[in-house]
């Protein structure tokens, strides 16, 4: 690929990210909340004698989420007017984001899916109308640089290695490296280790610009599987983690073998810093 076709594939896909944000009502840039359900009733509405309290809902008291017998059940309030994209959502144990078809409950601007984290059930909430995205103007890349696109080799687990993923919420889940990919950068030897993400891998690492000039709990991007052990890593394409735009989000943390000793002024900056 030429340096212009490079250039223009790249300022392409950073202005579909930036459209794609911008269009969406249900944007990481529009999460408003992220609660933890209990066993039994949570109530939730705009009053503070509600387990649950977001002062965007249109009624002070809304009705019931309902953990039990790790089901979510949904019981609104007398009066109020909600929707969902499935029907019958008051009649049933809610789809959780789990399922192919997860749950919506619309309470005006408010949208509300249950979601599971381990074995936690939460109430992930977005706001339509969310200042943050009503401002929101893009965001903040490091100028291109072609010194960032890095052969590697590739080396694969022989099976996959097993490990346990911690998120930023201290949720535990299960999760495999496929491999990893070694390379030099900076004059220094560097290791990145790989997840397997359909017939992609994925790369998720802090590096020295982190916490001052790119998002403190680290980067992402992927690459195609290569066929043998010869690998190439862009950095150009590292992206952030939607943690870096709210806390309601639930990002994996970084593996402490991937905090690259290194800085890598490529890819996307902090979004705050920004605006």
């Amino acid at each position: 690929m030429s340096p212009t076709d490079y250039k223009n594939q790249m300022e392409r896909l950073r202005a579909e990210k930036f459209q794609a944000a911008n269009a969406n009502p249900l944007d990481w840039l529009n999460l408003a909340g992220l609660f933890w359900l209990e066993e039994g009733d949570n109530s939730f509405g705009s009053a503070d004698d509600n387990q649950i309290v977001l002062s965007q809902l249109p009624a002070a008291h809304c009705g019931i989420f309902t953990l039990k017998n790790e089901a979510v059940t949904f019981t609104p309030a007398p009066g109020l007017e909600y929707s969902s994209a499935l029907p019958n959502p008051t009649s049933r144990p809610l789809h959780t984001d789990l399922t192919e078809t997860p749950d919506l409950i619309n309470v005006g601007a408010i949208a509300i899916r249950p979601i599971v984290r381990g074995s936690a059930f939460l109430l992930r909430v977005w706001d339509r109308e969310a200042p943050v995205k009503k401002e929101f103007k893009g965001f903040k890349y490091y100028p291109l640089d072609t010194a960032y696109i890095v052969k590697a080799r590739y080396v694969r687990y022989d099976p996959p290695k097993e490990i346990t993923r911690v998120d930023l919420i201290g949720t535990e889940s299960a999760g495999y490296l496929d491999g990893q990919a070694h390379f030099n950068l900076h004059n220094q030897a560097c290791t990145l280790e790989a997840e397997k993400v359909g017939d992609q891998l994925l790369f998720h690492f802090t590096d020295e610009t982190s916490q001052t000039v790119t998002y403190g709990g680290g980067r992402k991007f992927l690459t195609s599987l290569p066929q043998g052990e010869a690998l190439m890593l862009d950095f150009n394409l590292a992206n952030n983690w939607p943690c870096a735009y709210t806390p309601y989000a639930t990002c994996p943390m970084v593996l402490k073998e991937n905090r690259l000793p290194i800085a890598i002024e490529a890819g996307e900056k902090k979004y705050f810093d920004a605006h």
